[in-house]
């Protein structure tokens, strides 16, 4: 009888086991698949972007059913700690200048894997002056470190951030973590203004959300956004 309840059990295990694991993976049947490093996706206006560029990435797929659900199973070395792929959701700008805007704010909603060798960050990446200037904002780290040094420190609609800095790019960091939330660009730009880093008539170019992948240990790992959106309306 004991041997039954094992065998009974196990067979239990196994199949929560399972089953967590294919809730967790790449969705059986999403609208868009791709493996390929430098793969788009055009949908609402949006494009949802493997972003695959370091010199040594591992293997990445992305699916995606709108730009506002989406997500990549990345498989990225163990141990490294230089970024390799920057999946996202992007909106491109013909240079707009930013003082036009009223806001420019996103919502998201995002996980990220849990394990030891996780080393990644979810972002913002807004590109200003035709792709001169680069503002990150950084919502959700894991063992990551910004580029360059600390400059400040900024509390925008209560949330405490960092900001460094590495020549052109700037990098406001949270000091905690979100899963959710809003993020207010428009404010981190115009403190780069009111501050001399920026030019007042600087130019909006691109404007991106998702994660920047150095390492999942050695073992692929799964991203999800399941809710985004961007607010830029013109003042």
């Amino acid at each position: 009888m004991r041997r039954i309840w094992i065998a009974l059990l196990a067979a239990v295990v196994f199949t929560a086991v399972t089953a967590v694991s294919a809730a967790a993976g790449i969705p059986a049947n999403p609208k868009w698949e791709s493996s390929d490093p430098l793969a788009s996706w055009q949908n609402g206006g949006f494009l949802i972007c493997n972003n695959e560029w370091g010199a040594g990435f591992g293997p990445q797929t992305i699916w995606a059913d709108s730009y506002r659900h989406w997500g990549v199973e990345s498989d990225q070395s163990a141990g490294n700690t230089v970024v390799e792929t920057y999946p996202c959701v992007q909106k491109t700008y013909d240079n707009v200048p930013v003082s036009d805007f009223g806001a420019i704010r996103n919502g998201f909603t995002q996980s990220m894997p849990a394990g030891a060798g996780l080393d990644a960050e979810a972002a913002d990446d807004v590109w200003l002056n035709n792709s001169s200037i680069e503002v990150m904002i950084w919502v959700d780290n894991h063992r990551q470190i910004p580029a360059g040094h600390v400059i400040s420190h900024l509390t925008s609609y209560g949330q405490r951030f960092a900001v460094w800095r590495a020549g052109s790019i700037y990098t406001f960091v949270l000091n905690h973590n979100e899963t959710s939330g809003v993020t207010h660009i428009l404010t981190a730009i115009q403190w780069l203004m009111q501050h001399h880093y920026v030019p007042a008539a600087a130019t909006l170019t691109q404007v991106n959300f998702g994660w920047e992948i150095a390492s999942t240990g050695g073992n692929p790992m799964d991203f999800t956004v399941t809710n985004y959106w961007l607010q830029a309306p013109r003042s």
